[in-house]
């Protein structure tokens, strides 16, 4: 089982002087890919996923980690189902998969004064060629994806809360799982996101990458407990009507936190996992908790 999610973040338009990032959001929902990411279905396999993640957070942090908007605070629920198919035939270790997700959100926001709340569908993200690799012994798994992030979710520039970011995005990245021990699984997804400016607030984003990690021992035969996280770094500045926003307002974040999956078939699980996010600059910092399965579907 492969848990791995590309929904949409929420997007959340703050009335401050430093909206930079549009807000430190991103396509790709970093810290969610911590199980199996080098893992796709087998050939001629179908695969459903879902990924649910509730996010609490009372802080935006600037350039310095202190708090740039008093009385901030944005929670939202997002369920995100994803599909992903796996063709015939392969090439020696090497096989074609492709998938999608439409993920659905509920978000709620607060900065200051302005207050708003909204469900609908977030951006969907397509996944038209992942290029799949297994050796021989089962115990290294890897594929290279080239994601795209459409913007089909909910947004409108002068309304306080979006659950849509208005941009394209395109999300080249590599996911690796080694079996090291029997007991012992190492897995990682390293991930560099690209976006379109937002034409309807001349904002452009720039440039994020991310890394999304896991060290998973197995405790039982169907339990593995794990220490999971995430990494992120903005590595170019904004730009607002083609000019650098004062400072660039790059942001980062970093993410650890407990993970548990238990699988109940040798294809089908459920994951529970909690993240505390440190160390961020220029975005939202708080505590994000997820619950996650997938099993076959189809012959």
């Amino acid at each position: 089982m492969v848990l791995a999610i590309f929904s949409a973040a929420a997007s959340l338009s703050i009335a401050s002087s430093a909206a930079g990032t549009e807000n430190g959001l991103i396509t790709y929902p970093v810290g969610v890919n911590t199980v199996l990411d080098g893992v796709l279905p087998p050939p001629g396999a179908t695969q459903f996923y879902n990924y649910s993640q509730y996010y609490v957070s009372n802080k935006f942090a600037d350039a310095h980690g202190n708090n740039l908007i008093p009385g901030f605070r944005v929670t939202y629920f997002v369920d995100a189902p994803r599909v992903v198919h796996t063709w015939s035939p392969t090439l020696g270790p090497f096989a074609l998969s492709s998938g999608a997700v439409i993920p659905i959100f509920y978000l709620q926001t607060r900065a200051g004064a302005a207050e708003g709340r909204r469900t609908a569908f977030g951006d969907a993200i397509l996944q038209p060629i992942l290029l799949d690799y297994v050796n021989g012994t089962h115990t290294f798994f890897a594929y290279l994806a080239s994601d795209i992030g459409l913007p089909t979710g909910s947004y409108a520039a002068n309304r306080a809360t979006n659950t849509g970011l208005n941009t394209f995005a395109w999300m080249p990245s590599l996911s690796v799982t080694w079996f090291v021990h029997q007991k012992w699984e190492l897995s990682g997804t390293a991930l560099v996101e690209l976006n379109s400016p937002n034409h309807a607030t001349n904002y452009h984003s720039g440039a994020v990458a991310t890394l999304d990690f896991l060290v998973g021992y197995q405790v039982a035969q169907n339990t593995q407990l794990g220490l999971q996280g995430y990494l992120l770094k903005q590595f170019t500045d904004d730009t607002s009507d083609g000019r650098a926003v004062p400072g660039g307002f790059r942001a980062q974040a970093v993410g650890v936190g407990p993970q548990v999956r238990y699988n109940w078939a040798p294809a089908s699980g459920i994951v529970f996992k909690y993240t505390r996010e440190f160390a961020v600059r220029n975005r939202s910092e708080g505590n994000v908790f997820w619950l996650e399965l997938s099993f076959p579907v189809g012959s």
